[in-house]
């Protein structure tokens, strides 16, 4: 389900690419860039729809990523239409792609040589390239975001779910010949196209095939056809017209349906929050074009949960539940992207891309790292070390095996945080300090949310996302989320000449980190008190810090005294609170009103088994949340900012409808109601 197997290619005498499971080539021998041109940009009319087209995204998706022509082609297209026409309210593109056998990066090199007109595109795309597990990974390529869905194409669709229901504007039917690769062309895909085209959509494809004429009208295009590109008689093309498009289809998971804003223009947003999550949802909705502003209660931002001095970033690859870890290891990869984009644009912040290492330091942690390796990740991912390989990764000796993430690496969450906050005040983010927002109340008039604070002030805005961690419940609106503030004591510890020899970031029952780059100091925790905010020190949880390394990797042979360095007693540390929930997953998207929940799906569980209407759930509009980070904020926080934005503004979502039920603010009673239980 998971692994995703490589395209096996060769190259024939005119130097195309041809895939060797489906003996076909992946573009015209004649011409690849006129065939891509003619079939599916003069297919779907892009030019002409893009300067009538009234909204601010516009939405491609194909069957086929291959070499990745077709999207050079499109937004290379996109780009000079942008140029051209700089006032339009078209300003984004989105690019959703399907493949099922990626083609290995060296083999992507020699194609995309072929094309020196793409050059930039293409160098970019080779530097995201990656070993993927099934599943979409979002790359942004300025105006334009390519979401990659890797994995079988009739498993991968259904996954955009509900939500993309009427979203999608064109398609480029492509990927290999009916009669190669008849397993693509089947009508699941055809009916899952129709449900995702907006009305008016359309879609062209290279082939005339008469069982794909036929499948595609059965699901309820009107198709026609044109004259085929080079020596192909024929080809098709066709739309999703208004007359014959069926109502909206009832969403088969209503209870999670995901809620768009509603605003006009300019979002005018408020930020709840100073920490990561606010950060990189400011991101993601400033380069969307909104008006934003962040209320954070301290007097700088990134003063709690995100404010550590050193913080460990690698995904969650033991947990029990399948659909958490890959949410992880996306959202891992988009961290990776993201991270790197930062360091582009000259953000400073001290970081060390130095892999992570996990030790198999009791029964209980040898059987969960055994766990992970029995899904034989790629080893960019995650490599299983004995005893002697994992010592040689880390610089020290140690007593035990384990495993390796070699992309993993440790920066400073509060310099990375305030540095990256500065650089959004330049481009246009108000930040206000010491501001305690006390309460939330919609208004009537123009659909506004008003803001008061400690002092009694009012602010208005039209949407508004709730970041602020264990704090989140403050509010009437969220009181009855299950979220709950855990404590963490993080001890700050001088280093020595044998800690200086810790090459990665080291984890057990807790982390301890390489010495920061003054080569000064490590950190090293973190204390985990449940339902407890208080912000004091505490000389316990700080020998404790120092007792669990040196419990937990103690060793027979007498070459371990690397830990007798380790030393807290210079009382060095920071507490933060956490923003936790029971199933230890993040929440995101709209905030759901528990009381007309409760009251609309009181019966889910019978209306469900009689298979009568169910209503979308009741949330209040326009009011969000990203929460429940823990302590993998720096991982998770980047997508969690995307996915936000792009639900904000409508757009395609990057991860899968299962991914995102997942990540609900009201999973917990829904499941409770599924079942028939009361909440």
């Amino acid at each position: 389900m998971l692994q995703v197997q490589p395209a096996k290619i060769h190259f024939n005498q005119e130097h195309t690419p041809v895939s060797t499971q489906f003996d076909d080539v992946y573009f015209s021998n004649q011409d690849g860039l006129a065939e891509s041109r003619y079939v599916f940009q003069e297919g779907n009319q892009l030019w002409q729809r893009w300067q009538q087209h009234p909204n601010a995204h516009f939405v491609i998706a194909e069957t086929g990523f291959g070499t990745g022509l077709n999207f050079f082609m499109a937004t290379t297209l996109f780009r000079q239409f942008r140029q051209q026409f700089p006032q339009s309210p078209l300003q984004r593109l989105f690019f959703i792609s399907f493949e099922k056998h990626p083609i290995p990066l060296e083999q992507l090199k020699i194609a995309h040589q072929s094309y020196p007109e793409f050059a930039e595109l293409s160098q970019q795309l080779q530097q995201h390239w990656l070993e993927p597990i099934a599943g979409c990974y979002r790359f942004h390529f300025d105006e334009t975001a390519l979401d990659l869905w890797f994995g079988d194409i009739n498993q991968q669709l259904p996954m955009l779910g509900d939500y993309m229901q009427n979203r999608i504007d064109a398609w480029f039917l492509d990927g290999f010949a009916p009669s190669k690769n008849p397993e693509m062309w089947n009508d699941a895909l055809y009916s899952n196209m129709y449900r995702y085209s907006k009305t008016n959509g359309t879609f062209a494809t290279f082939t005339a095939a008469s069982a794909v004429r036929k499948g595609l009208e059965n699901a309820g295009f009107q198709v026609q056809k044109r004259k085929g590109f080079g020596k192909k008689r024929e080809c098709l093309n066709g739309t999703k017209l208004a007359e014959n498009a069926p109502q909206f289809l009832a969403p088969q998971q209503p209870w999670y349906l995901a809620q768009a804003a509603q605003f006009e223009q300019q979002a005018d947003v408020a930020i709840i929050g100073g920490g990561i999550a606010s950060l990189f949802t400011a991101l993601s909705l400033l380069k969307r074009g909104a008006k934003i502003t962040l209320y954070c209660e301290d007097e700088h931002t990134a003063l709690n949960a995100s404010g550590n001095k050193q913080g460990a970033f690698y995904p969650q690859l033991s947990d029990d539940d399948l659909c958490n870890i890959r949410f992880y290891i996306h959202a891992f990869a988009y961290g990776l992207q993201q991270l790197g984009w930062a360091i582009q644009q000259g953000i400073e912040f001290e970081h060390e891309f130095c892999g992570v290492a996990l030790c198999a330091y009791d029964q209980k942690s040898a059987v969960k790292l055994d766990k992970i390796s029995q899904y034989q990740w790629h080893s960019s991912l995650y490599q299983p070390l004995d005893q002697q390989q994992l010592s040689e990764a880390v610089g020290l000796p140690l007593p035990c095996g384990g495993g390796f993430i070699p992309q993993g690496a440790w920066l400073a969450p509060r310099q990375f945080v305030q540095n990256s906050f500065a650089y959004l005040a330049k481009l246009g983010v108000k930040i206000k300090t010491s501001q305690k927002i006390t309460a939330l109340c919609q208004t009537s008039q123009e659909n506004q949310w008003q803001l008061t604070n400690a002092q009694g002030e009012n602010f208005s805005h039209t949407i508004v996302v709730l970041a602020n961690g264990h704090k989140i419940t403050d509010f009437a609106q969220t009181q009855d989320l299950p979220l709950y503030p855990v404590r963490g004591q993080v001890s700050q510890i001088a280093t020595t000449p044998n800690l200086l020899k810790l090459k990665t970031v080291l984890c057990y029952d807790g982390y301890l980190t390489p010495s920061d780059q003054s080569k000064t100091s490590h950190c090293i925790g973190a204390s985990h008190l449940r339902n407890n905010a208080e912000r004091h020190f505490s000389a316990e949880e700080q020998a404790q810090n120092q007792q669990k390394i040196q419990q937990n990797l103690t060793a027979l042979s007498p070459e371990n005294h690397w830990l007798n360095d380790i030393d807290t007693s210079s009382n060095q540390a920071r507490v933060g609170i956490r923003c936790s929930v029971r199933d230890r997953v993040p929440m995101l998207g709209n905030v759901p009103n528990f009381q007309q929940q409760v009251a609309d799906y009181q019966n889910l569980y019978n209306l469900r088994r009689r298979k009568q209407a169910i209503v979308p759930a009741a949330n209040y509009n326009n009011l969000y949340l990203v929460a429940a980070l823990g302590s993998r904020g720096l991982t998770s926080a980047p997508l969690l900012g995307e996915t936000l934005a792009s639900l904000i503004y409508g757009e395609p979502l990057p991860l899968s409808e299962d991914i995102l039920h997942n990540l609900s603010a009201n999973r917990s009673w829904i499941r409770k109601l599924l079942k028939g239980s009361a909440v």
